[in-house]
């Protein structure tokens, strides 16, 4: 009975010494601080890289327009320039004469030209060997259409041909129709002018009336 007694006192023991080592422990624990969470870092702000800065543009200079050509003055009478009328062209000498009273009507040619062409001019001598002054008023020739007493003149620098109403011829004076100057102008061939070809041409004065002549085409 004895050692039954013992034995349970030692069990007895035991369970208080554990009871009290748990006790011991528990409070340990009680009393160790509660551990702050350390606070989470705060993120710092994305930095943003600088832009880099752009080269400021160079203005381009506004170039300065140049100055509008001004157009040469347009001859009134089509094509002109296409059949040399320049100042510059020659004078042949076809030999020929006319006489009608006191007129001596010589060299007398006119510029080859195809009917494509449309347009060529007679040039001549007149001399008056009269008192009085003559005219030249107009001219006709089948070879053309329209037959025209043009001028052909220098003003402020651009050659101008245009129409003009006669030619004088003053007394005891000579005019020369020739390229460049006065001349006899056919508008609307109804043929081609070949070298050496002759052509018909009547003459309409006012005093001497119609003088026939005949013009040899030649080149100047």
């Amino acid at each position: 009975m004895r050692k039954v007694l013992d034995r349970i006192r030692g069990w007895f023991v035991l369970a208080l010494t554990v009871v009290l080592a748990s006790l011991v422990v528990s409070a340990c624990r009680g009393t160790e601080p509660t551990p702050t969470p350390a606070p989470s870092p705060t993120p710092a702000a994305a930095v943003q890289p600088s832009p880099t800065p752009q080269p400021t543009p160079t203005a381009t200079p506004t170039p300065t327009p140049m100055p509008t050509p001004t157009p040469m003055a347009a001859t009134p009478t089509m094509g002109h320039g296409m059949h040399g009328h320049g100042m510059g062209s020659a004078m042949p000498t076809v030999g020929n004469e006319f006489q009608a009273g006191m007129l001596v009507i010589r060299n007398v040619w006119a510029r080859p030209a195809t009917q494509a062409d449309a347009l060529s001019a007679v040039y001549m001598v007149i001399e008056n060997t009269g008192d009085q002054p003559e005219r030249l008023l107009h001219a006709h020739c089948d070879v053309a259409g329209t037959v025209e007493l043009h001028e052909t003149k220098m003003e402020g620098g651009v050659m101008k041909m245009q129409p003009v109403d006669g030619i004088d011829i003053p007394a005891k004076g000579t005019v020369e129709l020739k390229p460049g100057g006065l001349h006899i102008m056919f508008i609307g061939l109804t043929r081609d002018l070949n070298p050496g070809d002759e052509i018909e041409l009547e003459l309409h004065f006012d005093k001497a009336g119609h003088v026939p002549v005949k013009a040899v085409v030649q080149k100047p």
